[in-house]
């Protein structure tokens, strides 16, 4: 009896803590969310994919459904709605798309496949655009995949997949924007910001009335909100993601529903027993709570947060018919170790076809890419910043013009990262120098950090990885010099990784 009394008191006690652990509707409750929990400082890579009915004209982007109704606001608008005039005719609406997408090709093994051997260790699937298309079985909104088009539960799928791995699922959220994104003529409830308030005078000519209204965004202000917060718990409910990705039209929102939305996840991550992050772009959350997004891009020094930057594999975010290219895989490895040398993670986007395809070229650039981080990983993964980022002949400057420069953005150089830079990456006693490229065999490097925020560190040895030959260095009062080895390394024309081991 006094054992079932003792078990009892545990019990009751441990559903009063819970109680009391569980976060309530107010931003001083919700501050105290852990931001950036180990599991994902330790990522360092993520990956997705923006993928929808407006994969299948492919042109102009995800932002195809608002400029086919808008000809004359822009020339990227008269573009697209001239095009979609002459390809699919003025009867031919966004709908239409939505009810004839079909996806034969799309395999959710074959693709998680492609974005584990990438190196992603968290992988998403988009889950709404601002387009108002939900790519999950939802009950909330009739505009889904399961119900029409693909007739599949994608974010189901990739979930799915994701999980067989033991990664981190990831779901991604743009729909904050949906009542503003088909034009209107008259967004008064919209807070004031010039390039969003999308006051557009005209008769626009997309359908309007029932079920039409949940997808081209024709909700009244109070209504879109109560949507907006529908969807997410039905996908936190249905899938129980361990990151929800933002996209900026959340700004837009009252802030008791952003509140509210934060309540539900982060209760439902207690229940769970999961460490679940989301991010702002922009600060509609509080920086205490969610991670910084900061949009292709990096930051000017070491952060004291972890933040996160995402980058398009493909030309744009979504398939672009009319232009293939893939981002140059070395490219993206010298930004990816500039950025986790800034205590950073980089989510990588991939635009697949309106079929299910990845394209090659996409496919082709992520093979490299995980060839690189299978050899050179341990300078990527798990680690956390030196005691300085680094150093080289790169000039990485704040570009004030550009729209997401809320937390310092920075632009001009980084697509120049080259041999003449180094990156600094540390795990316990090791550090790790990644030189952005192959300086040549038998050639002399000089860091100098190490005669200055580095000068009081004592070296124990050094060695390139992926080569045998034993390495010749020396620290000076100029810095540490490291004689390059006499054949290169595998893969090393994106980076050659000198692994420091400290006394």
């Amino acid at each position: 009896m006094r054992t079932f009394v003792l078990f009892l008191i545990l019990i009751n006690t441990c559903i009063i803590v819970n109680a009391q652990n569980k976060y309530t509707q107010d931003w001083e409750s919700l501050k105290k969310h852990e931001a950036a929990p180990e599991w994902f400082r330790d990522a360092k890579v993520g990956v997705y994919f923006t993928w929808g009915p407006y994969s299948i004209p492919a042109s102009g982007g995800e932002w195809y459904p608002r400029w086919m109704y808008t000809p004359g606001i822009n020339n990227r608008g008269q573009k697209t709605y001239d095009y979609h005039q002459k390809n699919f005719g003025p009867n031919y609406h966004y709908h239409d798309f939505c009810k004839d997408w079909k996806t034969p090709k799309f395999d959710a093994k074959e693709w998680v496949d492609a974005f584990e051997d990438m190196g992603a260790k968290y992988i998403g699937a988009i889950a709404e655009h601002h387009d108002g298309f939900s790519l999950w079985d939802s009950k909330v909104n009739p505009w889904n995949a399961k119900a029409m088009g693909p007739k599949i539960d994608i974010i189901g799928a990739i979930s799915k997949e994701t999980r067989k791995r033991g990664l981190k699922f990831m779901a991604t959220f743009h729909h904050g924007f949906n009542m503003m994104y088909y034009p209107k003529s008259e967004n008064s409830f919209v807070r004031p910001m010039s390039r969003y308030n999308m006051m557009e005078k005209g008769d626009f000519l997309y359908p309007k009335g029932g079920d039409y209204d949940k997808l081209y965004g024709n909700l009244s202000y109070e209504s879109a909100h109560k949507y907006w917060l529908q969807k997410l718990d039905e996908v936190i409910d249905q899938y129980s993601p361990d990151y929800i990705w933002m996209d900026f039209g959340q700004r837009f929102l009252k802030d008791e529903y952003l509140q509210q939305f934060l309540v539900n996840y982060f209760n439902h991550a207690i229940d769970k027993n999961k460490e679940v992050i989301v991010n702002t772009k922009g600060g509609f959350f509080p920086t205490d709570l969610a991670i910084i997004n900061v949009e292709r891009a990096t930051l000017p020094d070491i952060s004291k947060f972890t933040w996160v930057s995402d980058f398009k594999l493909g030309s744009n975010w979504s398939y672009n018919q009319f232009n293939r290219t893939a981002i140059n895989p070395q490219k993206a490895l010298r930004i990816l170790a500039d950025i986790v040398s800034k205590n950073g993670t980089m989510i990588f986007c991939a635009a697949p076809m309106a079929d299910g395809t990845i394209p090659p070229e996409q496919l082709a650039t992520m093979k490299k890419i995980g060839e690189w981080l299978k050899l050179y990983g341990e300078a990527i993964y798990k680690t956390r910043p030196f005691v300085a980022y680094g150093e080289g002949v790169t000039k990485i400057v704040n570009d004030l013009d550009y729209e997401w420069n809320t937390y310092k953005l920075v632009r001009t150089g980084l697509w120049e990262l080259n041999s003449g830079d180094i990156r600094f990456t540390s795990k316990g006693n090791t550090v790790y120098a990644i030189q952005l490229g192959w300086p040549g065999e038998n050639k002399t490097v000089l860091m100098e950090t190490f005669s200055g925020n580095a000068k009081h560190f004592k070296i124990k040895s050094i060695s390139v990885l992926g080569s045998k030959e034993k390495i010749k260095w020396r620290k000076t009062n100029e810095g540490l010099k490291v004689i390059t080895p006499s054949q290169k390394p595998k893969e090393a024309d994106a980076a050659i990784v000198y692994k420091i081991i400290l006394k």
